[in-house]
């Protein structure tokens, strides 16, 4: 298996060594393990809270430490390099695989975290204060954030969309759980993501989380399957214990399904494997 959404210390809210995610990723027979470590924001962009991202000046370090430690762990584990960006809409200036590509990266995740200002997944608070600005309450957040995240799924933006339903996270919350069928909006980030060729991250995190569910659900990643969507594997790793944690369950729910095989990375080109 491979554990391809993986965060370290530089990010500012993850702890432990990059060392000691590659000897936990090998622990736990992993054969690729892909940091995906926050991309920083764009200058104009003003952090919602602090020590979200990288810091710009960190961002250098992060790839050599990634680098060096792929060299002295060759033959063992295959460690890969990316980062996670976030949609932060049109009028701010990076696009993820050009910068990929110019990093050198194997891949680049994309997700949405930041729906008009409130940030859905930091806490059930902060959350709570920004319902005010969405039409419909939590059921508008919804709606934003699955347009979010169509909007993000264009071709040639990224490799990878990750944790599709993020926005879920909190939805144990009464007040923060939607009461409206949100299935067609979800349908149609599904179809433009399909159509975009674009790789679909199961992530194991949500089982830690009070939405207690990996994201996406069930029910998205069978429609996934049916639209021919390809997918990849991450933990979400933000400490080192973390690293590939529940894929057995994981393996289960793609047994189910009938996923054979995932995808990997190298240089930004799409590989599929069988899944062991």
């Amino acid at each position: 298996m491979i554990d391809y959404h993986v965060h370290t210390r530089y990010c500012g809210h993850a702890t432990g060594e990059m060392e000691e995610y590659v000897r936990a990723g090998i622990e736990a027979g992993l054969a690729e393990i892909g940091f995906s470590c926050h991309y920083p924001y764009p200058e104009q962009f003003e952090d919602p809270p602090p020590d979200c991202v990288i810091p710009a000046g960190k961002f250098g370090e992060y790839i050599e430490e990634v680098l060096r430690l792929g060299e002295k762990y060759r033959g063992g584990i295959t460690v890969r390099l990316g980062a996670e960006f976030d949609w932060l809409g049109p009028e701010f200036s990076y696009h993820p695989f050009e910068c990929a590509r110019r990093l050198g990266f194997d891949f680049c995740l994309c997700s949405v975290h930041v729906v008009d200002g409130v940030l859905v997944d930091y806490t059930p608070s902060v959350l709570r204060e920004g319902l005010c600005r969405f039409a419909g309450g939590i059921d508008g957040v919804w709606r934003r954030y699955f347009e979010t995240v169509a909007r993000m799924s264009a071709p040639g933006w990224c490799t990878t969309v990750g944790h599709l339903d993020l926005v879920k996270k909190f939805s144990s919350h009464l007040e923060l759980a939607p009461r409206q069928d949100h299935s067609q909006i979800i349908g149609e980030a599904l179809d433009r993501i399909a159509a975009s060729g674009l790789v679909l991250e199961v992530n194991t995190s949500g089982w830690d989380k009070p939405c207690a569910e990996q994201y996406p659900t069930w029910k998205i990643i069978e429609q996934a399957v049916a639209r021919g969507i390809r997918f990849t594997a991450g933990s979400d790793a933000h400490a080192p214990g973390e690293v590939g944690r529940h894929f057995d369950r994981l393996k289960d729910i793609f047994a189910c399904l009938g996923v054979r095989r995932l995808v990997r990375f190298e240089k930004l080109q799409p590989l599929e494997f069988e899944i062991p």
